[in-house]
C-alpha cells in the first residue's frame, strides 16, 4: 500500500496486519534517536548495519520502522529487501508517548520474530530496558532488564555503551 502511494506524507507502520499511525517527533525523542545511533555506530563499528527509522519484515504482516536497528552485514547494504527478523541484532525504540505500545505490541512482534534484544529507551522515566531471550511462541521475552543513568550495557558484538551517552542530557 505505501508503495501505491496510499500513506504519503503520513507516519505509519505495519504491525499484525494493523495499520499504525506514528506520533511525530518531538525534539526529544529526535535528540536521543541521534544519540543511541551514535552511541551503537561507535560500539559495533563495521560488525553491523545501522538502520535508523527504516522497516524491517518481521512476517506478511509486520513491517515496523524501528528508532534503530543493528542487522547482520548484508553485501548489497539491504539494497534487495528490507532485513527480516533473522537478520536483526537488535532493535531499539525511543518512547515518550508510545511506551505502552513500544512494551507491549511492539515487544510481542519482536520477540515472535526471534529478535535477540529489544531495547526501549524510556524518556519520562531516563531508563533504557533491556529485554532478551526472546520465545517466538509465546511473543515474550524471558529477561528484562533496567539500565539507569550512570549505568553501562552492552551492545552487539559486546562493545560496552554508557546509558548516559543514549539518555538525553539532564
Amino acid at each position: 500500500m505505501g508503495d501505491a502511494g496510499l500513506f504519503v506524507d503520513e507516519r505509519v507502520e505495519l504491525l499484525d496486519g494493523t495499520i499504525v499511525s506514528m506520533s511525530p517527533h518531538n525534539t526529544p525523542h529526535a535528540s536521543t534517536v541521534a544519540r543511541l545511533q551514535r552511541a551503537l555506530v561507535r560500539a559495533i563499528a563495521d560488525a553491523g548495519h545501522l538502520r535508523t527509522q527504516l522497516p524491517i519484515v518481521l512476517d506478511d504482516w509486520s513491517e515496523p520502522e524501528p528508532d534503530v536497528a543493528v542487522c547482520k552485514l548484508d553485501p548489497y547494504d539491504y539494497a534487495r529487501e528490507h532485513p527480516h527478523g533473522s537478520d536483526v541484532l537488535l532493535v531499539c525504540e525511543v518512547a515518550e508517548s508510545s511506551l505502552a505500545y513500544d512494551r507491549g505490541a511492539k515487544a510481542a512482534a519482536y520477540a515472535a520474530s526471534g529478535i535477540p534484544e529489544y531495547w526501549v529507551v524510556d524518556l519520562d522515566g531516563r531508563t533504557i530496558e533491556i529485554h532478551s531471550d526472546p520465545d517466538p511462541a509465546s511473543h515474550r521475552y524471558h529477561r528484562n532488564t533496567l539500565v539507569r543513568d550512570g549505568q553501562t550495557l552492552t551492545a552487539p558484538r559486546g562493545s560496552v555503551i554508557a546509558a548516559a551517552d543514549i539518555l538525553p542530557p539532564r
